[in-house]
C-alpha cells in the first residue's frame, strides 16, 4: 500500500479524509475505491464526506467557479416580466401566501422561477416577496392573523424596519 493511499484510509474525520484525499495524487477510481474502504473501516456515510468537501476551501472555490454567470443566465431564462412591474394587489399578494408554502423537510413546494412565471414577474421579485413574508412571520409570530399578513405585505420593507404599517400611520 502507497503511503498516500495509508494517510487516506487512516483518516481519523471527514476533513481529514477530504484533505488527504486532495493531497494524494491518485487517480478517481483508486479515491472510489479508497473511500469504501474507508467509509466500512470508520462508520461515516458519504454525506459525511460530502459535508467535509463542502466545508473545504479548495472545494468551496471550485464549487463558485462561474456561480455568477451561472446565476446571471438563470435569472435571464426565467424573467417572465416582459420589462414590466406588476402591481402586488390584495388578492395576488393573498395567492402568493396561499403558493408559498413549504415542505416536511422546510423546502419550498414551488420555486423561484415557478412563482415567477405564474405571477408574469422575475425571480428577484419573488425572492423579494419571500424575504419580506418571511420577516413579517418572524415579527408577528406563527399565530398571526392572514389578514394582518396581507395588510404587512402591502407595505415596502421600509416601512416594515420601522415597525409596519401602523408606525406609518402614526409618524404623519
Amino acid at each position: 500500500m502507497k503511503k498516500s493511499e495509508k494517510l487516506i484510509i487512516e483518516s481519523a474525520t471527514p476533513d481529514e479524509y477530504v484533505t488527504n484525499s486532495l493531497k494524494s495524487r491518485l487517480k478517481p477510481a483508486e479515491k472510489a475505491r479508497l473511500a469504501r474502504m474507508w467509509m466500512e473501516r470508520t462508520g461515516y456515510t458519504r454525506d459525511d464526506i460530502i459535508r467535509a468537501r463542502n466545508r473545504n476551501a479548495y472545494w468551496r472555490k471550485r464549487k463558485m467557479e462561474g456561480a455568477a454567470e451561472r446565476t446571471k443566465r438563470r435569472m435571464q431564462e426565467h424573467d417572465y416580466s416582459e420589462g414590466t412591474a406588476i402591481e402586488w394587489t390584495r388578492e395576488r399578494i393573498e395567492e402568493f401566501i396561499t403558493l408559498n408554502r413549504k415542505d416536511a423537510y422546510g423546502r419550498y413546494i414551488h420555486r423561484d422561477w415557478e412563482l415567477a412565471q405564474h405571477f408574469g414577474t422575475s425571480i428577484p421579485s419573488i425572492q423579494y416577496m419571500r424575504r419580506k413574508y418571511n420577516k413579517i412571520r418572524k415579527m408577528l409570530g406563527p399565530g398571526a392573523k392572514r389578514d394582518k399578513v396581507i395588510d404587512y405585505m402591502s407595505c415596502s420593507e421600509l416601512v416594515l424596519q420601522h415597525g409596519g404599517p401602523k408606525s406609518r400611520k402614526r409618524s404623519r
